[in-house]
């Protein structure tokens, strides 16, 4: 009986994985922006313009703007991340419900991050 009971409270190894990306993620984006923030209070700024995805790479940014708009893509970027993530536990479960389901996220995203205009 003490087996059953571990198995159901223990997470399977799987979550465990998805539930660390996330952690990572976050993590990620936060220092990312904290950094942006910083550079940006040192550099005398006060407020920041709305940054496009496309100009995030281009040299008209300053370095505060850029991490932080960096961070802001990693936090947006981690959800996709886990999706497709769990598109692959579920392609190695097999079950192929789950992953068209998923799949149709994955594509969905795509979509709206290529007729979003960056």
């Amino acid at each position: 009986m003490a087996t059953t009971d571990q198995a159901r409270e223990a997470p399977r190894d799987d979550s465990v994985h998805v539930q660390r990306l996330l952690q990572i993620g976050l993590g990620i984006a936060a220092a990312f922006m904290l950094a942006g923030l910083i550079v940006e209070l040192a550099a005398g700024g006060h407020h920041s313009e709305p940054v496009k995805l496309n100009d995030i790479f281009h040299a008209s940014l300053g370095l505060g703007e850029r991490l932080m708009a960096l961070g802001v893509l990693v936090l947006a970027m981690t959800p996709a991340m886990r999706v497709l993530m769990l598109v692959v536990l579920w392609l190695r479960e097999r079950d192929w419900r789950y992953v068209a389901i998923a799949c149709t996220v994955v594509v969905t995203l795509g979509f709206a991050l290529a007729l979003g205009g960056g």
